[in-house]
């Protein structure tokens, strides 16, 4: 059982390293993003913010699954991942669907073993559910507040901060202040406020992350 679980978890990095290397600018962004979930996590345990759900989870297994967040980006062309200007409306559209593809990809490995893996579980919420915003306005399926997976809500906060302070082809990087700032003012909108007031805490944690 051990030996499926490691295939599992070396299969999934590999998938994650892949589409991380399609992308330009987002090198490191996998490291990043899962030591900015764990400051997360831990200083909303420390804080009692929804605390029952997350006893409800493996700490450590969630933590490595969140690498599989983007995986359905591995569908999208590179000459949209890495176009330089604004996207289309139908190229945009093409990068929503990457959401319900990466559901996809995780469903089929899914199907493909008798195990009850929880690291595939998890990592189907967070690809399912990472643009779900809390006003109701995001995608795939338009979800909103605590409808919207716990997983999704904290991810989702990590992938705007971490894509605000890093370089893109379209655009140069904001400061961590800045783009703390803008995290701040989405409280209540796009993104679970309490959930944003742990975030604005323990931003002397996140600065230190490269």
């Amino acid at each position: 059982m051990q030996k499926n679980k490691n295939l599992i978890y070396g299969t999934m990095i590999v998938l994650a390293d892949m589409i991380e290397s399609r992308y330009e600018g987002k090198e490191g962004n996998i490291e990043r993003a899962t030591s900015h979930l764990k400051a997360l996590i831990d200083g909303m345990t420390e804080r009692g913010v929804y605390s029952h759900e997350l006893n409800k989870f493996n700490i450590d297994i969630l933590l490595s699954s969140a690498c599989m967040y983007d995986v359905g980006k591995i569908s999208i062309p590179e000459v949209i991942l890495n176009k330089p200007g604004r996207l289309s409306k139908e190229e945009f559209d093409i990068i929503k669907t990457h959401t319900l593809k990466g559901e996809y990809i995780i469903g089929k490995i899914e199907s493909k073993t008798s195990e009850n893996e929880e690291f595939l579980r998890y990592a189907k919420q967070f690809a399912g559910s990472h643009h779900e915003l809390w006003n109701g306005k995001g995608y795939p399926r338009g979800l909103g507040k605590t409808d919207i997976p716990l997983l999704g809500r904290i991810i989702g906060i990590i992938d705007v901060y971490n894509a605000l302070i890093s370089e893109r082809p379209y655009k140069t990087p904001f400061a961590p202040d800045e783009a703390l700032k803008i995290i701040m003012d989405g409280a209540g909108e796009q993104f679970d406020p309490l959930i944003v007031d742990v975030f604005l805490e323990i931003k002397d944690q996140l600065k230190t992350v490269i």
